[in-house]
């Protein structure tokens, strides 16, 4: 007997997760609390996920026209540290445009997207929940814009502050997304705004940056009190932010969701094809996305504290400067 798979959430995970079990026969009602076009808190930085991987999903035609990206910059308070080229190329693509080439794809393949619809988490057997981060309360505080007219001095920078770090990524249409992780009380005191926010993290310079640039209008967007790490939901199928959230340093989080969308496709698949029980199917992909992503996530998590800390960025800015920074390996084991 058939079974009608139900996804809540239609960000990166769900859809992609929609459009892969679609292309398996399956039945699909996609559940968004928004709508679409629409913009989210996100780096645009898609880097590790393989064009094998998107193609088995089958949504690399929405990659079209991405900006390839082949350099970076990283800055320890405004000071260069780093000069070097991407271990591989990235992407470079907003969400605005990427989500709705993602929703309209999954409706031309017959799947059924229901905007202004939010589920409850109850648990309910069919149901894969991808609708972002677990109700807890955190920590960190993401932001983000679109600017135009903002030069770098290369694809993607990155620079660490006083308890932060911001990421500039070359987008489409000669866009910049500017993307930061900061401690939520700082956030909250500054009002929200990037500018504000990065002078009081000690990073005056690139707030003036974003102040001579042009801002996108509607592009900002914040996302509050989160953590980072493993969700630990008691939700019995998650994937994408739901299941496990990176810290945003490593570009890796938009790669992440659409292999977790993957392995739920080949998790899932059996279920609405009635040959394999739910309870079976939750345990494979919850085994799966810990096998997956067990060594990423132990690295960027041990990781993640050097580069909010003074002492962390301070010992990170002198390995870089002595080039003894293993950039390449720590890059590839984060992928």
């Amino acid at each position: 007997m058939a079974h009608l798979i139900t996804i809540a959430g239609g960000g990166l995970a769900g859809l992609s997760a929609g459009i892969g079990l679609v292309g398996q026969g399956a039945s699909v009602v996609l559940h968004e609390a928004g709508t679409y076009p629409r913009h989210r808190v996100c780096g645009e930085f898609i880097s590790g996920v393989t064009d094998e991987t998107l193609e088995r999903l089958g949504i690399l035609s929405c990659f079209e026209g991405a900006t390839r990206l082949e350099t970076m910059a990283w800055f320890h308070n405004a000071n260069r540290i780093l000069t070097a080229k991407l271990p591989s190329p990235a992407r470079g693509i907003s969400r605005y445009r990427l989500d709705q080439r993602l929703r309209d794809q999954l409706v031309e393949s017959g799947g059924i997207v229901n905007d202004h619809s939010r589920l409850l988490p109850d648990g309910r057997e069919g149901t894969l929940w991808c609708a972002g981060r677990p109700k807890k309360t955190g920590v960190w505080t993401g932001l983000k814009s679109h600017f135009a007219n903002l030069n770098l001095e290369a694809d993607l920078e990155m620079h660490l502050g006083r308890g932060c770090y911001v990421g500039l990524c070359r987008i489409e249409a000669g866009l910049v997304n500017v993307c930061g992780l900061f401690p939520s009380d700082l956030a909250k005191r500054s009002g929200g705004a990037l500018p504000s926010t990065l002078e009081a993290c000690g990073l005056s310079q690139l707030a003036t940056r974003l102040r001579q640039a042009e801002y996108r209008d509607g592009s900002r967007m914040g996302i509050s009190s989160f953590h980072l790490g493993w969700q630990q939901g008691e939700l019995p199928a998650s994937c994408g932010d739901a299941a496990v959230m990176i810290p945003p340093f490593t570009g890796n989080g938009m790669s992440m969701a659409f292999e977790a969308a993957l392995e739920a496709v080949a998790c899932l698949a059996g279920y609405s094809a009635g040959r394999t029980s739910w309870t079976a199917a939750c345990g494979t992909l919850a085994g799966r996305l810990g096998k997956r992503f067990g060594s990423r996530m132990r690295l960027a998590c041990m990781l993640h504290p050097f580069l909010t800390h003074d002492s962390g960025q301070l010992v990170l800015s002198t390995a870089a400067r002595a080039r003894i920074l293993p950039v390449s390996t720590i890059f590839g084991i984060l992928r």
